[in-house]
């Protein structure tokens, strides 16, 4: 047995593994607290192991768990390890509930020990909730990492042994090279269950075994990469996707993309306390634990579709245009000094008389507050009433202005026309700030009074409303078991059933609770409750919304279809319809009647949400130019839009509009002036416009950020040569050969190619494309690298001929006015027929 106390005290087990055992001690030396992780057999491959151990070690990242230090103590392999005080991220999501702000700080967290590890070239493996920690400040770092690779870097057919199955990429299972995104496929099944509380691929392995689940991930593509992420944002549903490719060329290229896009999902999240936009699943309303399940079923289902085609009673039926109503934040004079509570328990006094009142009028409908939130952060916090109104198509905006003197505040609710931001009708009222049931129902009373309604009065005790607030409170800090609080929520619900506001919370933290504990009793109970609902909230959206999102955690596929193709035979509102169905199609891939529906909905409330939306469809059909259309009309009414402003300046430079490109990088450059990828493509579209000096500039920006990135490499390489700095592209360009050596990865082997060719070795470049194209010859931009090879080659027919496809392709002409293509003039008039007389003429004008 190894005897470690030599250079370490107060020694302790504290876990063991299939190839490791983890003791916590103290360092003699220093007296710091360490974790001593043993390595199992290390003595099987000796030298090999110790250097990848000091590899490791030298990864010094704050989302790493740091290696101190790596020796042989008794002919075992001990790498002694930051002592992280907190616990797993796999206990961290059974102990706590985390929304949607922390699960994407750890996300962000993850991400960026990935990108500090890729970047020495080392990765995970077995990337999964067990092998993340949590410190007691809620920072995740990365564990074992690179443990799995010290069975020997060239042993890649053993490393799936290492892995957990559900944990691993296609091509892992498969027992193919790897590289980064290997890594960052494991990191989108980890992402969509720290989203979800489930696994991606469960829904569609044959039984919910791993063996199962891993079989999918083997050789099948995820048929439905948003299910269970239906109440998050387009943004963050479209990077799951990309993270899920089964083909690795079409995820993320780097784990620093994946950060930069987190974070900007991250500005433009909500922290209201409002309903999520919904997204369609599905909706069945019976219970098969009930007694009366049949007779609910049949009930339910009378309830719901005669009821919506019968006496006019239905919320939906009324056929008069809905007004849309938005309720702004709130906004404080200079002198309001509230403490964080008291701020907490206006708003949410005045978030849910806003809402009942709505919900009690059948003319109305709101626009939520989380889609209210996120375009404030898109649009900036300076935006006109004017164009904010018309970005949520919100006919009136409620803005409500607060002087607060002590917990006393005053109160003036002003509704305001949304398309000409005038002056509809105000009202002034006062409101303890200590005193939910006070903001409340004076708020009520007067949201009522603006609209020449009478508030309807209500029974409910102060006591009542004190404990409804604390429970809120709960639940948002994620301090408390969510099965308490779901008890007291159902306390609540029983003493006041009337109170509309309290199913918005019960729903949240029943769906929470069952995706903690799997418990679908829980779910089953909460369908109960809703039967028992009062008549007024069962004639509301939000009481179809309730059924969607507990359905949905049930995977009944089936009733979506069932129930919109009922819908349709109502007087459902039309706009609502259409998004309903967007959605649902999109979810299940089927994007072309995404498209039809998304687009209905376009031409009657273009909001920036569903113009934003019709150009991630767009995006997702492959139809560009449509999707440019679509992101000029986001990007113009939301300036701070990144990742539409990124998707704009990426399509326009793929698709021959550099000068448009160049444009929209220099404005991501602007907001994040370390954005490697938009350094490095900006280089490339001054490139294409001849402004060599400048684009050099740049590419040597992204090269330092990041100069173990082959495309960077190559790029800034390639800005030299066009400068005549040969002496200094041809180091470059040898480092990409050194660094691709022994690579098999496509990826790798185009930069390959290129570094070859401008090094003079031209024949071998040749030999390379032509085994490129046997193997892969989907591979992205092979076609404009065969021909630039061709080109300096001689070959012009050929290389013509490869243009040609290229274009047939999609390529866009510009790349093929670049210097490389120079020799090509000889033939102006083919030239001229493959990419236009104008850029004939660029080329081939000196």
């Amino acid at each position: 047995m190894i005897d470690l106390s030599r250079h370490y005290e107060n020694v302790m087990p504290i876990g063991q593994g299939g190839m490791s055992t983890v003791f916590l001690a103290t360092d003699a030396k220093l007296g710091r607290k360490v974790a001593l992780k043993v390595l199992n057999n290390a003595h099987t491959h000796g030298q090999t192991l110790l250097e990848e151990a000091r590899l490791l070690a030298k990864l010094n990242h704050p989302n790493i768990v740091q290696i101190y230090n790596v020796q042989e103590v008794d002919t075992s392999l001990v790498l002694e390890m930051e002592y992280v005080q907190g616990t797993t991220l796999y206990n961290h999501l059974k102990e706590q509930h985390l929304d949607l702000e922390k699960k994407l700080s750890i996300l962000i967290d993850i991400a960026q020990g990935l990108s500090a590890a890729h970047k020495q070239h080392i990765l995970h493996l077995d990337l999964k909730a067990a092998n993340i920690l949590v410190n007691e400040q809620g920072q995740a770092k990365i564990a074992d990492f690179g443990i799995s690779q010290l069975k020997g870097e060239q042993d890649v057919s053993q490393l799936s042994s290492f892995g957990s199955l559900v944990s691993m990429s296609p091509e892992q299972l498969r027992e193919e090279p790897l590289d980064q995104r290997s890594d960052l496929f494991s990191f989108g099944l980890l992402a969509y269950q720290i989203l979800t509380g489930n696994h991606p691929y469960r829904a569609q392995a044959q039984a919910n075994t791993e063996q199962a689940i891993a079989e999918q991930i083997k050789f099948s593509p995820l048929k439905h990469a948003a299910r269970g992420l239906i109440e998050y944002s387009d943004d963050l549903i479209t990077l799951i996707e990309r993270l899920l490719q089964f083909d690795k060329d079409l995820r993320p290229h780097s784990a620093d993309e994946v950060v930069m896009h987190l974070k900007q999902v991250l500005m433009s999240i909500n922290y209201d306390n409002s309903d999520p936009t919904i997204e369609l699943s599905e909706l069945n309303l019976s219970n098969p634990n009930s007694k009366r399940n049949k007779l609910l079923a049949l009930f339910a289902f009378a309830f719901l579709f005669v009821g919506l085609i019968g006496s006019g009673i239905w919320y939906w039926q009324i056929t008069k245009p809905k007004t849309y109503i938005a309720a702004l934040p709130i906004k404080y004079d200079e002198q309001s000094s509230l403490t964080d509570t008291q701020q907490r328990i206006v708003k949410l006094g005045l978030d849910d008389a806003i809402s009942n009142f709505i919900l009690q009028d059948s003319s109305t409908l709101q626009v939520s507050n989380s889609e209210v939130e996120t375009a404030i952060k898109l649009m900036g916090e300076e935006t006109s009433l004017a164009s904010l109104g018309k970005a949520l198509g919100a006919n009136i905006l409620l803005e409500p202005e607060l002087s607060c003197r002590g917990s006393i505040c005053e109160v003036i609710l002003n509704a305001i026309d949304g398309s000409k931001a005038t002056m509809i009708k105000s009202t002034r009222y006062s409101v303890d700030a200590e005193s939910f049931s006070e903001a409340y129902r004076n708020s009520l009373s007067h949201v009522s009074g603006l609209f020449s309604q009478e508030a309807l009065s209500d029974e409910i005790s102060d006591a009542f409303f004190e404990k409804y607030v604390t429970l809120v409170n709960s639940y948002n800090s994620g301090n408390q078991d969510l099965k308490q609080i779901l008890h007291q929520v159902r306390t609540q619900q029983r003493q006041a059933p009337n109170f509309t506001p309290l199913y918005s919370l019960y729903r949240r933290v029943v769906i929470e609770t069952h995706r903690m504990h799997s418990d679908p009793n829980i779910l089953w109970s909460f369908v109960d409750t809703l039967e028992n609902a009062p008549e007024s909230y069962k004639f509301s959206p939000n009481f179809l919304l309730d059924h969607i999102l507990v359905y949905q955690e049930l995977r009944d596929w089936e009733k979506a279809e069932s129930l919109i193709t009922s819908l349709e035979k109502t007087n459902i509102d039309r706009y609502e319809l259409l998004s309903i169905k967007a959605n649902y199609f999109r979810e299940r891939a089927h994007y072309q009647q995404a498209l039809d529906n998304i687009l209905a909905a376009y031409k009657l409330r273009p909001t920036l949400q569903v113009t934003r939306s019709v150009a991630i469809i767009y995006l997702l059909k492959g139809q560009y130019t449509d999707a440019l259309s679509y992101l000029d009309l986001v990007i113009s009414s939301a300036p701070n839009d990144y990742w539409a402003l990124q998707a704009y300046a990426d399509i326009s430079l793929l698709s021959g509009s550099p000068y448009q490109a160049i444009a929209a990088y220099k404005r991501l450059l602007k907001k994040s002036p370390q954005d490697t990828k938009a350094l490095s493509n900006l280089a490339i579209a001054l490139s294409l416009v001849g402004e060599f000096q400048l684009s050099s500039i740049h590419a040597k920006k992204a090269y330092e950020l990041n100069p173990q990135h082959l495309n960077y490499i190559l790029n800034y390489a390639d800005s030299l040569l066009l400068l005549k700095e040969e002496k200094q592209s041809k180091v470059l360009y040898q480092t990409i050969l050194n660094m691709t050596e022994d690579s098999t990865d496509f990826d790798d082997l185009i930069p390959r190619v290129q570094a070859l060719l401008h090094l003079g070795e031209g024949i071998a470049a040749l030999k390379l494309v032509n085994y490129i194209e046997n193997e892969n010859p989907n591979v992205y931009d092979l076609k404009f690298v065969k021909a630039m090879v061709l080109t300096l080659l001689g070959e012009h027919q050929s290389a013509l001929l490869t243009i040609e496809n290229s274009i047939n392709d999609g390529w866009s002409a510009n790349f093929y006015t670049l210097p490389w293509f120079k020799s090509l003039c000889v033939h102006t008039e083919k030239l001229e027929l493959l990419i236009s007389t104008k850029n004939t003429n660029y080329l081939c004008a000196s």
